[in-house]
C-alpha cells in the first residue's frame, strides 16, 4: 500500500473515531487562567467569540533543507485532531531527482514516522516511545501556532515568565512536554522553543521554530510561515525546513478526496 493511501485511511479512521461535538464557542471566561501574554494572544488571532477548535486540515509548501545537499521543495498535507490527540502528516519531495515520502502517524499516543524512497524501501522507520514523545512536542508546536483555542483545556499547565514569555505544559496520555513560547511587542507569537523533542540520533539539543507572516484565514489570524531549528551544545543549528501555510481549515468534515493518491505519489 503506498503511503499516500495509508494516509488517507488513516485519516478517514480517525474522522470516524473522532466526529465533531456541539460546537461551543470560546470566551473571555475560559482566559482567565493564562499568563497575560497568552490570553492577549489568543485575542489576537481571533479565536475569543469562535467556536472552539477540535480538528483542523492544512496544506504547506515546504522547503526541507540536507546540510549536505541542495534544498529540496516539497507539498505536505496534514489533518490534526484535538480532543484525542491524532495527528497525520504527509509529504512529497525528491532527493536527486528520486521521489521521496514522509509519512507521520500518531494516534493513541504512540507514534510512527517513515521516509520511503522511490516507494520502495524506507530509509527511515522509527517508532517508540521516545518518538511518540517528540512527536508530542510537535502537537503541542501545532496547537499554539494553528489552533490555540485548545490552549485553554486543562491539559495545558502554565508557568507564568514576563510580559513576553511563558512556559506551556502539556499532557497528553503517558507523555508531559513543555515549551517556552515567545511573544513580540504586539502580542504575536513568534517563536517557540523546547528541550523535550528528541527522537533520531542527529536531533540537537533544543528545537525551536520561529514564526512569521501572520495571516487570516476563514476570520482566524495564523502565522503563516516558520522554519524548525535544530540547536547543538556546540553552539551551532541547523535550520532543517521551511513551513509555509497555503490553505487551512478548522472543525472539517472528512472529505473523500482527503489526499489523491496519484497526484501525491507522481514523480
Amino acid at each position: 500500500m503506498s503511503m499516500a493511501t495509508r494516509y488517507a485511511e488513516a485519516v478517514q479512521a480517525q474522522f470516524d473515531a473522532q466526529p465533531l461535538p456541539q460546537a461551543t464557542v470560546l470566551t473571555e471566561r475560559d482566559l482567565a487562567h493564562l499568563p497575560a501574554p497568552v490570553a492577549r494572544y489568543l485575542h489576537r488571532t481571533g479565536a475569543v467569540g469562535r467556536e472552539v477548535v477540535h480538528n483542523f486540515r492544512v496544506r504547506f509548501h515546504a522547503t526541507m533543507y540536507r546540510p549536505d545537499g541542495a534544498p529540496m521543495e516539497s507539498e505536505a498535507w496534514q489533518v490534526e485532531f484535538i480532543d484525542r490527540p491524532a495527528r497525520f502528516f504527509f509529504l512529497r519531495t525528491a532527493m536527486l531527482g528520486v521521489p521521496v515520502r514522509v509519512l507521520h502517524d500518531y494516534h493513541g499516543g504512540a507514534a510512527q514516522m517513515q521516509v520511503r524512497l522511490a516507494g520502495l524501501f524506507n530509509l527511515v522507520d522509527e517508532r517508540g516511545a521516545t518518538l511518540s514523545r517528540a512527536e508530542t512536542v510537535t502537537i503541542l508546536n501545532d496547537l499554539c501556532v494553528m489552533a490555540p483555542s485548545a490552549l485553554v483545556d486543562r491539559r495545558f499547565t502554565w508557568d507564568a515568565l514576563d510580559a513576553h514569555h511563558a512556559i506551556v505544559h502539556f499532557h497528553s496520555g503517558a507523555h508531559r512536554v513543555s515549551a517556552v513560547m515567545h511573544f513580540d511587542q504586539h502580542g504575536d507569537l513568534v517563536n517557540f522553543v523546547s528541550d523535550d523533542r528528541h527522537a533520531l540520533p542527529d536531533d540537537g539539543e533544543r528545537w525551536s521554530t520561529p514564526l512569521r507572516d501572520y495571516r487570516t484565514f476563514d476570520g482566524r489570524r495564523v502565522a503563516a510561515e516558520g522554519d524548525a531549528l535544530w540547536h547543538y551544545a556546540d553552539g551551532h543549528q541547523h535550520r532543517y525546513g521551511t513551513f509555509r501555510i497555503l490553505d487551512i481549515a478548522w472543525n472539517v468534515a472528512p472529505r473523500t478526496d482527503e489526499l489523491d493518491p496519484a497526484a501525491a505519489n507522481a514523480p
